[in-house]
């Protein structure tokens, strides 16, 4: 079952939704073309695979179609790295 929340992404109002995707793609960002601006997640991805994946379609949502696809994902993969290295240092509570 889809789980939706609503992101304001550089003025402009977003949903975020997770659900079941079809083909490799672990998520997708459809933008202004589409009906309304949309990201798409995997519900099924997990842990920090699932972080990337959600770093790397509000990296295009926020930039834009114009970046090339290698630039969000290098982008997304040293957010993830700092994430979790700093998530590994930090006390939990």
């Amino acid at each position: 079952m889809p789980s939706d929340h609503h992101i304001t992404i550089e003025g402009k109002k977003w949903l975020l939704r997770f659900t079941t995707l079809k083909g490799d793609a672990a998520g997708w960002t459809f933008f202004d073309g589409a009906a309304k601006p949309r990201i798409l997640i995997d519900e099924n991805a997990r842990g920090w695979s699932r972080v990337e994946t959600i770093l790397h379609e509000l990296a295009h949502a926020a930039l834009g179609p114009n970046i090339s696809e290698e630039a969000i994902t290098e982008l997304a993969r040293v957010q993830r790295r700092v994430l979790k290295m700093l998530y590994t240092i930090t006390p939990k509570e």
